[in-house]
């Protein structure tokens, strides 16, 4: 049996129970001044905000820190993947052009579902980084990146393979993604 010391019992009973917090990488301990977090939902996805998890005074330095932080906290970066076919369905459909899209979202929160928009270089086109397990691609799988990017001609569809053995497609647009 294993026998602890009274002074060690003590200090572990005055730990609030705030003190730890899950996250998705296992349990980290928090600042013990802040308050425990409030767990936000959000309302499209059914699912915890990225940022619920998060003290109160990180969240505040976040609201005047750099506009990307701003952008984070406005709307939930992990919504993207709702938003992207929200946006896909109204281009699609004609309710919507790209110009109409919010800077933040294009330039910022996208990124979250792997779509890199680059304002001057190709506006209203994206590249799309494909994971690729072990790097590890059989010509079936090429065949497909060819002809996903094969519409958008030889000068804009592109496909790249990173040095990370991963895949780019460049010259992909919002509505052809989902």
């Amino acid at each position: 049996m294993v026998k602890y010391s009274r002074a060690l019992i003590i200090a572990a009973a005055a730990v609030p129970a705030y003190a730890f917090t899950a996250s998705s990488y296992g349990r980290r301990a928090t600042s013990l001044s802040s308050a425990p977090p409030i767990e936000q939902i959000d309302t499209r996805t059914g699912k915890p905000t990225g940022s619920s998890f998060l003290p109160q005074d990180t969240i505040d330095r976040a609201a005047v820190g750099s506009p990307i932080e701003k952008a984070k906290l406005a709307k939930d970066g992990t919504s993207a993947f709702v938003d992207v076919y929200e946006y896909a369905a109204k281009f699609r459909a004609g309710e919507m052009t790209w110009e109409e899209v919010e800077k933040a979202d294009m330039n910022t929160r996208l990124k979250f579902v792997g779509m890199l928009h680059r304002d001057k270089r190709t506006p209203g086109q994206f590249m799309m980084r494909l994971k690729v397990p072990n790097g590890i691609v059989n010509a079936d799988q090429m065949r497909f990146y060819a002809d996903c990017v094969e519409k958008y001609g030889e000068e804009k569809g592109v496909i790249d393979i990173t040095t990370r053995q991963n895949i780019q497609l460049r010259g992909v647009k919002i509505e052809d993604a989902p």
